[in-house]
């Protein structure tokens, strides 16, 4: 079977419900590659709002940090602040934000109800790491580690270096926050659809024995992958609004689930339908041939009939021709028999009328 383009296989799951017998017909290694790239467009354009908004939450919470944080330094024996831990400081303009610096814990454990709750973006600065939090995304390094980065080239960052840094190296910060979202983006929901797809199969293979339809566990996983296509889109667009505008559904994971249960349910049905009109077809078709064999075979008695009394007539023709022939034959006997009686009978009289020999006296 050729392969179907990756765009017109997204289309076809979404709004042509009717062509997932083509779908399935695929194999299942096809299947599995349409949904790693799925996700990996998903995870490419989660990655770019996450990094877009860690970006303008870096360049705001600069500013800010110009402003309203005191002085601090961050070398390989932890962070060190100006005045009493920890300093909280809080932005709710354009971008909301909030920035705690703590010289004395090393841990996040005592921030953890402002990460649960916290409905803007995050910014810890322990003893021994800094910690982000953003659009429902986590960012953990050590100062060690940002310290032993060669880009940095320094044992220590200050205040006034840390703003410095970020204002000439925000292209190189902003590759380093997509690289290292990317692939933990891209592994935690590539994980979560195959996990749903295969519950999915389940579903697909129940509902596929209630409505009779055959069909292969490879089937009913491709089944169930393109009926998750929709629910990706959406998640995809609800990521990027979460992320971006703070937008929240409550249920939105029922929906997702919902969608793609509604999809299976219709797909079952429409290929339940079809395999009854292609019974019907079939059964049609037959009957059709019965009907043509059986007038094919009435033609052909009728033929042979046809010929026979054509024979049969013929023979009669033939018949009184002979009959006709032995007719005329017995005339001309007749005809030839009766001169022939005639002549002796005129030979008979002739000779009657002749004298007699008289006999010669001495």
């Amino acid at each position: 079977m050729e392969k179907i383009p990756f765009f017109k296989k997204i289309l076809m799951s979404v709004k042509d419900l009717d062509k997932y017998n083509i779908l399935i017909n695929e194999k299942l290694r096809r299947s599995i590659f349409y949904l790693l790239e799925l996700m990996l467009i998903f995870a490419i354009i989660v990655t770019l709002a996450v990094t877009y908004k860690i970006d303008k939450l870096v360049n705001e919470a600069t500013e800010y940090t110009k402003d309203n944080i005191p002085e601090f330094k961050i070398n390989e024996n932890g962070l060190d602040v100006e005045g009493d831990a920890p300093v909280v400081a809080e932005n709710k303009n354009i971008v909301q934000f909030k920035i705690v610096l703590d010289d004395v814990n090393e841990e996040k454990d005592n921030y953890q109800e402002d990460i649960d709750n916290y409905n803007g973006n995050l910014i810890l600065l322990l003893k021994n790491k800094v910690v982000i939090i953003s659009g429902g995304q986590q960012i953990e390094r050590s100062y060690k580690e940002l310290l032993s980065n060669s880009e940095l080239n320094t044992s220590e960052i200050s205040k006034t270096s840390l703003i410095n840094l970020i204002e000439e190296n925000r292209m190189q910060i902003d590759f380093a926050i997509f690289a290292s979202m990317f692939g933990i983006t891209y592994i935690i929901y590539t994980v979560s659809t195959i996990i749903d797809a295969l519950a999915l199969s389940l579903l697909v293979i129940i509902i596929s024995k209630m409505a009779k339809i055959p069909l292969k566990y490879s089937q009913c996983i491709t089944i169930a992958i393109s009926a998750l296509t929709l629910p990706i889109i959406l998640n995809l667009i609800y990521n990027c609004a979460n992320i971006l505008a703070n937008f929240y559904m409550s249920y939105f994971q029922i929906m997702y689930t919902l969608i793609s249960y509604v999809y299976i349910v219709a797909v079952i049905l429409i290929m339940r339908s079809d395999l009854v009109k292609k019974r019907q077809l079939i059964k049609a078709t037959i009957e059709v041939k019965k009907l043509e064999q059986k007038q094919e075979n009435k033609e052909t008695k009728e033929e042979k009939k046809e010929d026979e009394n054509k024979k049969n007539k013929k023979k009669d023709n033939d018949k009184e021709e002979n009959d006709e022939e032995d007719d005329k034959l017995s005339d001309d006997k007749k005809d030839t028999l009766g001169k022939v009686k005639g002549k002796i009978k005129n030979k008979l009289n002739e000779d009657k009328d002749k004298p007699e020999p008289q006999a010669n006296i001495k």
